[in-house]
C-alpha cells in the first residue's frame, strides 16, 4: 500500500493558486443587469467628468456668494430674481451682481453662480426680488463638475467583483455594458456505491448524496457555472469515462470521495490514466482534508477531495476557493472577518496536521465565547450550527477553556443563528 506524502496546507494552497492562475481566461461583454457578482476583465476607465455640470444639492437660489457677504437674519440682502432653472435643462443666461435664480435640487447652476442659498433662509421681497437672510460661502450646497469622479479615473479595477455600488457608478458614467471574465465551467462528481439520491430511502449502509449539492453551490458562489453533477458508483471504468467526458467541457472538475490511499483509490488511478495528466499533490497535512488531490490535465484542474461533507467543504474553502479566485484574475485575499473570542472548553490540536475547528459563538457580558463543535467529518449539521472557524497549526499546544483565540467568521451563518453582537 502506498504511504501518504503529505504537504502543508500553505503549500497545497500555493500550488493550486499558481496552477489555476496560469490557465487562460476568456472574456465576454454583459449588460449591467447581468454584471452583478461578475469579475471585471479590465480596468473600467471613466471618459467624462461626473457630474458633468455644477448642480445644486438643495432647493433654493443660485447666487454669487460675494453678494451675500453682509447678509443676516436681521439685515437681509435683497437680490433681483431673474429666472428659474428647470430640471433637465441648462439656464441660458449668466447671472450678474445682485441677481438670483430659483433652482431645485439637482438643477444645473447658471454661469456666474458659485453657491446656492437654501430656501429656508429666504423670504419674498418687493416685486421681483428675494430676501437672503444669511451669507453663503463659495460652493456651498452644490457639487461641481467632476466632484464625484473625473475623466480618466479608474471606476473599477480588473479582477474586481462587481457589486451593487459599482453598477450605479458605471451607469452614472455612461457604461451600459462591462467586459467580464467568463465563468469557469465546473463538473461535480460524487463517488461511492453507498450514495443515493436525496429522495430515495436508504437501505442498510446507504447514505443520501450531499456533496453534489453543497459543492455545486460552493462553486456557484465562487463565480463558476456548474454544468453537471454526476453520481458514480465505485467503478474504475465508470469514473474514468466520466472524467474523460468532463475534460471536454470543464475548466474544473471536483471529485468527491475515492481518493484515499488504499484498494479503493479510484480517483488517483482514473486521473493517472488521463492523457497528459500531471498530479501536483496528493495528501495535505490538514484535518479534516488529508486525502486531497490536485492534478492538471492541460488547463483543466481536477480536484479529488474527501467524501465526508465537512471535510469536502473545508477543502473547498481553504484550497479550491482561493484557487478559483486566481483563475478569475481576482486577489486571493478574500477579506476574512476575524474576531477574538475565548474558548468555552479545551482544544487538543493535531500533532502532525493543521486543524480547523468549527465553533458556535455565544455573546456574554464578559465577551464572546467560542464553543467548539464536534470535529467528526461526517456530521453534516456541524456546518449549519457553526458561526466561525478556529485555525490551529500542527503541533500547537493544547488550549484551555478561557484562552483567547482568533475566530474567522462564517458571515453567512451569523444571520439566523447568531443572537448577539460581535464586538
Amino acid at each position: 500500500m502506498k504511504a501518504w506524502n503529505l504537504i502543508s496546507l500553505a503549500e497545497a494552497r500555493r500550488l493550486a493558486i499558481d496552477a489555476l492562475a496560469a490557465a487562460p481566461r476568456q472574456t465576454e461583454q454583459v449588460g449591467l443587469r447581468q454584471a452583478l457578482g461578475r469579475i471585471a476583465a479590465c480596468d473600467m476607465v471613466n471618459t467624462e467628468d461626473n457630474p458633468a455640470f455644477d448642480r445644486s444639492t438643495v432647493d433654493g437660489y443660485a447666487v454669487r456668494s460675494e453678494d451675500l457677504a453682509p447678509a443676516s437674519a436681521t439685515s437681509p440682502a435683497t437680490l433681483r430674481l431673474v429666472g428659474e432653472v428647470r430640471m433637465g435643462r441648462g439656464y441660458g443666461e449668466k447671472i450678474s451682481t445682485g441677481e438670483a435664480v430659483r433652482i431645485p435640487t439637482g438643477g444645473m447652476l447658471p454661469d456666474g453662480a458659485d453657491a446656492v442659498l437654501m430656501q429656508e433662509y429666504t423670504a419674498a421681497g418687493p416685486a421681483g426680488t428675494v430676501l437672503a437672510g444669511r451669507s453663503v460661502v463659495r460652493r456651498e450646497n452644490m457639487v461641481v463638475r467632476g466632484d464625484d469622479v473625473t475623466a480618466g479615473a479608474v471606476l473599477l479595477a480588473a479582477g474586481s467583483k462587481i457589486g451593487v455600488p459599482d453598477l450605479g457608478v458605471l451607469a452614472s458614467c455612461g457604461f451600459a455594458c462591462v467586459p467580464v471574465i467568463k465563468k469557469p465551467v465546473v463538473t461535480v462528481v460524487t463517488t461511492g456505491d453507498e450514495i443515493i439520491p436525496p429522495e430515495s430511502t436508504p437501505l442498510p449502509g446507504q447514505i443520501r448524496d450531499v456533496n453534489s449539492f453543497t459543492l455545486a453551490a460552493l462553486a456557484e458562489l465562487a463565480g463558476c457555472e456548474v454544468i453537471q453533477a454526476e453520481r458514480v458508483a465505485d467503478s474504475q471504468e465508470g469514473l474514468t469515462a466520466v472524467l474523460q467526458a468532463a475534460l471536454a467541457t470543464s475548466d474544473l472538475i471536483l471529485v468527491s470521495g475515492g481518493s484515499s490511499v488504499g484498494d479503493r483509490d479510484y480517483t488517483t488511478v482514473a486521473v493517472e490514466s488521463l492523457p497528459g495528466a500531471k498530479t501536483l499533490f496528493h495528501g495535505v497535512a490538514l484535518k479534516p482534508g488529508k486525502p486531497t488531490l490536485l492534478a492538471m490535465v492541460g488547463h483543466t484542474a481536477l480536484f479529488g477531495i474527501p467524501g465526508h461533507t465537512v471535510a469536502a467543504m473545508t477543502v473547498f474553502h481553504e484550497i479550491v476557493k482561493p484557487a478559483l479566485a486566481a483563475r478569475q484574475g481576482m486577489s486571493v485575499d478574500d477579506g476574512h472577518f476575524v474576531i477574538q473570542a475565548r474558548l468555552g472548553t479545551e482544544l487538543r490540536p493535531d500533532a502532525e496536521r493543521d486543524e480547523i475547528f468549527r465553533v458556535r459563538l455565544e455573546q456574554t457580558e464578559s465577551g464572546v465565547i467560542a464553543w467548539p463543535l464536534p470535529a467528526k467529518s461526517g456530521l453534516v449539521t456541524v456546518m449549519t450550527r457553526a458561526h466561525g472557524m478556529i485555525y490551529l497549526p500542527a503541533g500547537h499546544t493544547k488550549l484551555q477553556a478561557g484562552d483567547p483565540v482568533d475566530v474567522q467568521l462564517l458571515v453567512e451563518r451569523l444571520g439566523g443563528n447568531w443572537q448577539g453582537r460581535v464586538r
